[in-house]
């Protein structure tokens, strides 16, 4: 009996990349025979010609499978979609159609994943821009020292998932799950691959900071830790308000008194839009996407 692998790819607005897409994919599986696929596209409600290439791919490929999403709910709930068409005896593979991540990587490690394996691929080199490498970075640094299970460092949302953990993700209730913790969390095995993340040929990421993108995805790390994210801060604030009592009485080091207020400002701040944030994720659960 063949193994199915059911493949997410949830995009908005990649046009471009579609076709090539599709393409690589298909060749990619048509050089095993003991594998079997599809490829479920989640549209984010693009607004360019993407939605129009994929249902002509349908009508040639009836391994392809096309939801497109009343509105735009952004990538994490649009890759739950995703989950939800997925049938609990399959394999899931969650991939971008930027062509970033290769897509032959899926079928080229299918088979070398044992039967309870989670297949994580890890950037061992990524060709980002600036701003996506400073963000990652800062990113994984904050969300790995606060981590109850410790994530994989540079691992992405690109993975390839058992089906004894897609049961266990099609249950879940929350409004913006951070995938990767998610995955590593309900995974009794790991795996890692380590290959180079491209640079983007044609479009325009989505991912940069003028985009919600980025930060919703930090912040759905942050809620899932929220306790000891909290405790770290109140422990920082008290210890720094100790220091700015001690320089004070102590040392009347002016430089270093304002320095610390500033700091404790910035935990302050920083504290109070944390709190915001995972108020507002607590209070908007599990959303499902309407499609058309």
């Amino acid at each position: 009996m063949k193994k199915k692998i059911s493949i997410i790819a949830s995009f908005y607005n990649e046009e471009e990349n579609i076709n090539t897409f599709i393409s690589r994919i298909n060749n990619s599986f048509k050089k095993s025979n003991r594998i079997d696929y599809e490829l479920i596209f989640i549209d984010d409600s693009s607004n360019d010609l993407s939605n129009t290439l994929i249902k002509k791919a349908c009508t040639k490929n009836k391994k392809i499978k096309l939801i497109t999403l009343k509105k735009r709910y952004g990538h994490n709930p649009s890759v739950q979609t995703g989950f939800d068409l997925v049938s609990k005896k399959n394999y899931a593979a969650v991939i971008d159609c930027d062509l970033q991540d290769q897509p032959e990587l899926i079928a080229k490690n299918f088979s070398k994943i044992k039967k309870e394996q989670t297949l994580h691929f890890v950037r061992k080199k990524r060709e980002d821009s600036l701003f996506q490498k400073f963000y990652t970075y800062i990113a994984y640094l904050v969300l790995y020292f606060i981590s109850e299970k410790k994530i994989i460092k540079n691992a992405s949302y690109f993975k390839i998932i058992p089906p004894s953990v897609v049961k266990k993700i099609k249950k879940n209730t929350e409004s913006n799950p951070y995938w990767n913790y998610l995955f590593t969390k309900h995974s009794t095995q790991n795996k890692i691959v380590y290959y180079v993340r491209k640079k983007r040929i044609h479009g325009s990421s989505k991912f940069n900071i003028f985009t919600l993108n980025p930060w919703r995805t930090f912040f759905s790390g942050i809620y899932f830790f929220k306790r000891r994210f909290i405790n770290i801060i109140l422990w920082l604030l008290i210890i720094n308000i100790l220091i700015s009592l001690l320089a004070f009485y102590n040392f009347y080091n002016v430089v270093l008194i304002l320095f610390l207020t500033l700091f404790n400002c910035l935990l302050i701040i920083g504290l109070f839009i944390s709190s915001f944030v995972m108020y507002y994720i607590k209070k908007n659960k599990r959303i499902y996407c309407k499609y058309k």
